[in-house]
């Protein structure tokens, strides 16, 4: 009790409260429902990682995790109080406060890991999945794995800690492979953008302040000399410093190495997705009036295989088959039977609004790109029906919503802008008017760390429309796609 009023009454008069770098790090208590039998192995070796990591400048206080692990009881709803974080921070010098927790289940654990800032509110990561395997090692991996992550998404090399004049001192040296003559730009944090439903930082706004050369590198710190300003303002201590180089690139990378054969990675590059198909296609044309409809059961493929270029820009190309049967006797004079089939060839683009983690959580994904859908028949001239296509470009938005800790609920549309019509023999000239569209909305089961089972219901429709004489044709396929996502 007295330690924990100890603690209480650093909290009411600590006034003293200072911004402090993201790169100076501190790994919470870790909290298990075995009493510590899982925890304690856990932080012990993920607490040497980051002592050795390249990244993160590894903060401790005995005395502040002594009160707490004293608590255990509590120890929860004690490291979740903003008030509690942000003095742990003050009195630490961390700016990035990583908690875990590891949650035994029927099945295997939870694990969840979240990285508050300085004021012990801004959360800049969270990630959370359930591991069959409750191997400490493996757990540990996993967390490592996700810091890992975390560490390529610090907007910054290293901080301004001393101005003299046009010469100013930063934190960060050759450990951080800054080194003589680099070139370095001068930027400081005008705003944080927050994720609008979970309210976790995606993302920061800044200003260029500078320009600026190393003229000494140590292993933990560097001098450099102003080159140019950007405007009227002046350089101070906070400041962020990126390698010029890197910043051109929109993207702080560093080369990592690790001496562990590293069996748990996975998430890093991008998806890869295969789909079964079944459900109805059918083929509808009107000329004055008279329309003539066929239809039939349709089964196929669909494969998808996305690339991660950034936490925000992805790239993906994906391929639609399918292949049916289509009988039918609709309208006056129609046709019996005839074959159908449909390929549809996606190259995209993709920016994602919501960034989150590493792509997990709410997001909507805007994309663009290039799409053509080709529908093979048999022609048929007295039915206006033959082997035709959409082309042109696309455009989309995907919204993803995560219920629960397994499942996720998924919508995507999309369209051809002003599709490009055209048909194998020649029955119809150039349309007057055109639409093509995709849907697709459904749900997705985390099978595994990296794999998920998906059910989705789909549907493409492409129509062309003719004013001399007045006539239209319309293909349309729909059903349901089961299969599954490998994440790599």
């Amino acid at each position: 009790m007295r330690k924990f009023l100890s603690l209480l009454l650093i909290l009411m008069c600590s006034n003293l409260y200072a911004d402090q770098s993201i790169r100076k790090c501190l790994l919470l208590p870790i909290k298990d429902n075995l009493g510590g039998a899982l925890s304690y192995k856990i932080f012990k070796d993920v607490e040497q990682v980051l002592k050795n990591s390249d990244w993160c400048i590894y903060k401790s206080n005995s005395d502040i995790m002594n009160i707490l692990s004293n608590h255990r009881s509590n120890l929860d709803n004690l490291i979740e109080d903003p008030e509690v974080l942000k003095v742990i921070s003050e009195k630490t010098g961390a700016g990035s406060l990583i908690k875990v927790d590891v949650i035994k289940e029927v099945k295997g654990v939870q694990v969840l890991l979240k990285v508050y800032g300085d004021n012990g509110i801004d959360l800049y990561f969270k990630e959370q999945t359930d591991s069959t395997n409750d191997d400490y090692k493996v757990i540990s991996q996993i967390i490592k794995n996700w810091l890992e992550v975390y560490s390529t998404q610090i907007p910054y090399e290293g901080r301004i800690i001393g101005v003299l004049g046009t010469q100013f001192t930063v934190d960060a040296g050759k450990y951080r492979s800054i080194f003589q003559d680099n070139e370095i730009l001068i930027t400081r944090p005008v705003a944080k953008k927050r994720h609008p439903l979970l309210k976790e930082i995606v993302d920061w706004e800044t200003e260029k302040i500078a320009e600026a050369k190393i003229i000494f590198s140590a292993r933990d710190q560097s001098q450099a000399r102003i080159k140019e300003y950007e405007g009227k303002k002046k350089i101070r201590i906070g400041d962020w410093v990126i390698l010029k180089d890197t910043a051109e690139k929109g993207v702080v990378e560093k080369a990592r190495y690790s001496d562990e054969k590293d069996d748990f990675k996975f998430g890093k590059m991008g998806t890869m997705s295969l789909d079964l198909l079944l459900g109805k296609s059918s083929v509808t044309t009107e000329n004055s009036g008279n329309i003539k409809k066929m239809s039939g059961t349709t089964y196929g493929l669909d494969f998808d295989a996305s690339l991660w270029i950034t936490r925000k820009y992805w790239a993906s190309f994906g391929i639609k088959k399918t292949e049916s049967s289509l009988k039918g006797r609709e309208g006056i004079g129609a046709s019996v039977e005839n074959s159908s089939s449909l390929t549809s060839v996606d190259i995209l683009f993709g920016y994602k609004y919501l960034p989150l983690g590493f792509f997990n959580g709410p997001q909507i994904d805007l994309y663009g790109g290039y799409r053509k859908q080709t529908y093979g028949m048999d022609t048929q001239r007295a039915d206006a029906i033959t082997e035709f296509s959409f082309s042109g470009l696309t455009f989309g938005a995907r919204g993803t919503l995560p219920l629960q800790n397994l499942f996720k609920l998924e919508a995507d549309l999309s369209f051809i802008f002003n599709p490009n019509f055209e048909d194998l023999a020649d029955l119809y000239d150039e349309d007057d008017s055109g639409s093509s569209y995709r849907l697709r909305f459904g749900g997705k089961y985390q099978y595994a760390p990296n794999m998920t089972i998906d059910i989705f219901y789909s549907l493409d429709s492409s129509k062309a429309s003719f004013l001399t004489p007045i006539r239209s044709i319309q293909a349309k396929v729909s059903g349901v796609n089961l299969g599954a996502t490998y994440t790599y």
